[in-house]
């Protein structure tokens, strides 16, 4: 447009100079001498400008990435693996191929899997000081339990978000971190109603058995509901997930409003132990129902206990009984009867849905802190004690491994005698030192300044490591 004669209903004829405010308003400079700015939607061109069309933009064709080789794929998530072991932390994907010298605490945990499927439930828990695993070994339990086909739900406990005194809170981070062990679909309750509606022969009498519960009312609203995926059925799904939310609304929101299908309010209360025991032990009997061996629950970092008021304590206490008392009810040797727990408003809700809830709970206690008295609770064989002096041999196979896995990463030879730095390590850990995860960052170390500076030699690092640490030369 610019060059064009144009004509202005006011000033007259006049040729555009220059376009302003992305070609909205032009510069006009107008036969009777005055220059201005003025709309372009209201100028009339007369004649446009002899400007030739500019040249088209080359067209440049985006540059094919070559898939990466099963070989390439390989060495990144061996990369990535080293950056996590540098700061002490083992991956997912990579747990059990690190794990050593814990055979004793896995065979445990294989006759609690067995217990679950022949009196109902059974609990652990594993004890270790900072840095021993405690974290890693909850990992690999959890991977185990979906191996062995169970619905497995994780939490850490903190004071803030999820104190141990607060069964809310708990359930809801519970439903949120649950995984599957035939889906890839995590947090929600979704697949395991969708399994059981799948299996028209189990549906009948299940729902027989739910009849009038809070069971019975999400599972038949969800298989209403489930055609329609909107803002109705977020809200329902939060509702069952211990979620806060308003329950005249998820009332309003539901398929069927009946009193045969009732929709309970969820208490945030910390005293309601019952409900959300009773929750917990219901989707666990519902999962084996489905097909699944059962629901492992998982409390991690339940040291935050000790952070925790008398009257807090106490309540956590509650909480804490009621899940083992859910568990272990259907059993013999079961130390906690139902008269030692306090219920929610005149024993609103039973503690187990269930004789046998098909329940596996699990909790990470810290030693040193002040916990829960959980001795009184349980057997012996019950408690997993995380042993921090790992056997030579068990240190010597993990430090092999680690510099497997570093050379794949780096594509560099290794060849290091891999003994020494074991035995080194092994000797700081026995001083108390240095724990599992500063093990293992202080091979990584190693590891890497072998690689970046091949004059600097294992047998030096060992030599500096023993001076430094050990105060020996």
């Amino acid at each position: 447009m610019i060059g064009s004669i144009v004509s202005h209903p006011l000033f007259g004829r006049g040729q555009v100079v220059e376009l302003r405010n992305a070609a909205r308003e032009a510069a006009v400079r107008f036969d009777n001498g005055i220059r201005a700015v003025v709309p372009a939607s209201i100028l009339s061109i007369l004649q446009a400008a002899d400007t030739p069309a500019p040249a088209p933009r080359p067209v440049v064709l985006p540059r094919a990435e070559a898939a990466p080789t099963p070989e390439q794929e390989q060495k990144i998530a061996a990369r990535r693996t080293i950056e996590a072991l540098r700061y002490g932390v083992v991956p997912q994907k990579r747990i059990r191929e690190l794990s050593a010298g814990l055979e004793s605490e896995r065979a445990s945990l294989h006759r609690a899997f067995d217990e679950v499927a022949q009196t109902g439930g059974d609990v652990r828990v594993i004890l270790g000081e900072y840095g021993t695993g405690k974290s890693h070994f909850f990992e690999l339990a959890a991977q185990e339990a979906l191996e062995r086909n169970f619905l497995v739900a994780t939490t850490s406990l903190d004071v803030r978000e999820v104190p141990p005194n607060r069964p809310q809170r708990i359930y809801n981070s519970l439903i949120r971190h649950l995984r599957y062990p035939d889906v890839a679909d995590t947090g929600t309750l979704t697949p395991l109603f969708d399994r059981l509606l799948s299996q028209p022969a189990v549906y009948a009498p299940v729902m027989e058995k739910l009849q009038g519960t809070i069971f019975s009312s999400a599972i038949h609203n969800y298989s209403l509901m489930r055609g329609q995926p909107d803002e109705s059925l977020d809200l329902f799904m939060d509702w069952i997930s211990g979620e806060k939310v308003f329950i005249s609304a998820v009332r309003n929101a539901v398929a069927v409003k009946s009193k045969e299908f009732p929709i309970s309010a969820l208490s945030m209360m910390t005293t309601s132990a019952d409900q959300y025991c009773y929750l917990l032990s219901g989707w666990g009997w519902i999962a084996a129902q489905a097909g699944y061996a059962g629901l492992a629950v998982m409390l991690d970092e339940s040291e935050h206990y000790s952070l925790l008021n008398v009257r807090g304590q106490e309540r956590a206490d509650n909480f804490f009984k009621g899940l083992m008392f859910t568990s272990l009810s259907s059993r013999e040797d079961c130390r906690i009867g139902e008269e030692q727990l306090a219920h929610h408003h005149s024993k609103a809700h039973p503690f187990r849905f269930a004789d046998q809830s098909r329940l596996l709970v699990m909790f990470a206690v810290t030693p040193s802190a002040s916990t829960f008295d959980y001795r009184r609770w349980l057997l012996e064989e019950q408690v997993i004690q995380l042993n921090s002096h790992l056997s030579p041999e068990s240190v010597d196979e993990l430090m092999r491994r680690l510099q497997l896995l570093h050379c794949q990463a780096l594509g560099s030879k290794g060849g290091n005698d891999t003994s020494e730095i074991a035995r080194i390590l092994l000797e700081c850990a026995d001083s108390g030192l240095i724990n599992l995860r500063q093990m293992i960052r202080l091979a990584m170390e190693i590891y890497d300044l072998n690689y970046a500076h091949p004059d600097f030699s294992v047998e030096q690092a060992v030599a500096e490591l023993r001076r430094v640490m050990l105060g020996r030369n």
